[in-house]
């Protein structure tokens, strides 16, 4: 299971604006010990400004980030799929699933059985919030098959990839992926189109793909 990281130079200066923001909270806070909220109100209109400011700035600064943490995406894999000639219902299949600093990239090549190719992944969904620190739900990609457009099943059985879900489903019975207050959700999710030459991406809740 892969939980990609996103923390760059926005991730960065969000930080920053939090921490000032906070900065200013405190001392706001030790300007009102000082001389009492009353007369801060009645005098300090600066502090007063600085604690205005310093609730925009976090309030701001949350919203981007929720957003960034919503919207992103991970590039997960890459597929060419080709009609094999003078054959009905079957596909040459080139996947290519990238990796990270702990998983080398796989270059796989298959036949897949059916008119249109299934690639599935287990999906562990963070709370908006955990997205909003940086964190990426979770993933892994487990399986790859064919779908008949005229709605014959396939005789091929599904191919594992990156050792299969055995494991995830096993432990979703017993809610053990399920670790409050972080994971909202964990379960299966699958992406399907014709043939053709994707790029497929990982959101907060979903796998999808785009032509490449």
């Amino acid at each position: 299971m892969v939980f990609p990281v996103s923390f760059g130079w926005i991730q960065i200066l969000l930080a920053v604006m939090a921490i000032a923001a906070i900065a200013l909270l405190v001392t706001a806070f030790f300007r009102a010990r000082k001389v009492g909220w009353r007369v801060l109100a009645s005098r300090g209109a600066g502090a007063m400004t600085l604690i205005l400011a310093a609730v925009v700035i976090l309030w701001v600064t949350t919203l981007l980030q929720t957003f960034l943490g919503l919207t992103g995406e991970i590039k997960a894999a890459h597929i060419v799929a080709t009609p094999v000639a003078g054959q009905e219902h079957l596909m040459d299949v080139d996947l290519t699933l990238f990796g990270d600093k702990e998983h080398d990239e796989q270059h796989l090549k298959y036949q897949v059985e059916g008119d249109m190719w299934v690639l599935q992944a287990n999906i562990v969904e963070m709370e908006p919030w955990v997205n909003a620190l940086g964190f990426s739900s979770g993933y892994k990609v487990t399986r790859i098959y064919g779908q008949r457009l005229d709605g014959i099943a396939t005789k091929q059985n599904h191919i594992f990839l990156n050792g299969g879900d055995g494991d995830f489903f096993d432990d979703m019975k017993g809610e053990s992926w399920y670790t409050k207050p972080f994971v909202r959700s964990a379960y299966g999710n699958a992406v399907i189109a014709t043939p053709g030459t994707y790029d497929v991406f990982i959101s907060r809740d979903a796998i999808k793909t785009r032509p490449a």
